[in-house]
């Protein structure tokens, strides 16, 4: 689903299965931003071929934090000529709680590889740029990218459409999330691209929908 010049949308709608939304930035360099699920990239892989695209086109891999359903799809591009790309905190779960949160779900520890890591600052993108925001608190390693070009923030898993991301898994903190969220509210959004639910659009919805979490949400977490 095409949202603008050079960025499509694959939102995940089943009401049966979890799974991120996936984004993706045509460019120079073209960018994938949490893959999901691995059983259920065939169903990203059809989005992205109808919008004339190919897995062998993606250049560059994001992951906004290692959580299952934003992560394990990064096996299926261990074959590809594309890179991978994660916080070096969320690279360290991995390779400590990670595989135990995937057997938590039910799920076989993915194989991986992390090519470089992604840390506040900027991340050039062939001919887009970035700014690499560090978000912890939902999870280790969480970061959000935000293009100021298209005033469009990337959030992962940490504020959605009238909610924010869960503290209960391990690596989880209230007081964390909630810094992290205020952090964002700084930022000139128009376009809020959440990893689930729906997206966000105009400056002023962007700003309410902040203002209704922090305002509905902190005093629980």
């Amino acid at each position: 689903m095409k949202l603008s010049d050079h960025l499509f949308a694959y939102p995940w709608e089943s009401m049966v299965e979890n799974n991120c939304n996936t984004y993706f930035v045509d460019g120079k360099v073209p960018m994938l931003i949490d893959p999901g699920h691995h059983h259920l990239f065939p169903q990203l892989k059809d989005g992205l071929l109808e919008d004339g695209f190919e897995p062998s086109d993606i250049k560059l891999v994001v992951a906004t934090h290692p959580h299952p359903d934003h992560f394990e799809a990064v096996q299926d591009f261990l074959d590809l000529e594309t890179r991978i790309a994660m916080h070096p905190e969320a690279e360290r779960f991995m390779g400590e709680q990670g595989a135990m949160l995937f057997r938590m779900m039910g799920l076989r520890p993915p194989p991986y590889r992390v090519d470089f890591h992604l840390v506040e600052g900027e991340l050039e993108a062939g001919d887009h740029r970035f700014q690499v925001i560090y978000t912890p608190g939902h999870a280790p390693g969480s970061i959000c990218l935000y293009w100021p070009d298209a005033k469009a923030l990337f959030t992962g898993d940490v504020i959605f459409s009238q909610s924010l991301g869960r503290t209960d898994l391990p690596g989880g903190r209230g007081a964390l999330l909630k810094a992290s969220i205020d952090r964002l509210t700084e930022l000139d959004v128009e376009l809020l691209l959440p990893g689930h639910g729906p997206v966000v659009r105009g400056k002023a919805a962007v700003k309410e929908n902040f203002y209704l979490v922090r305002s509905t949400f902190f005093r629980f977490i």
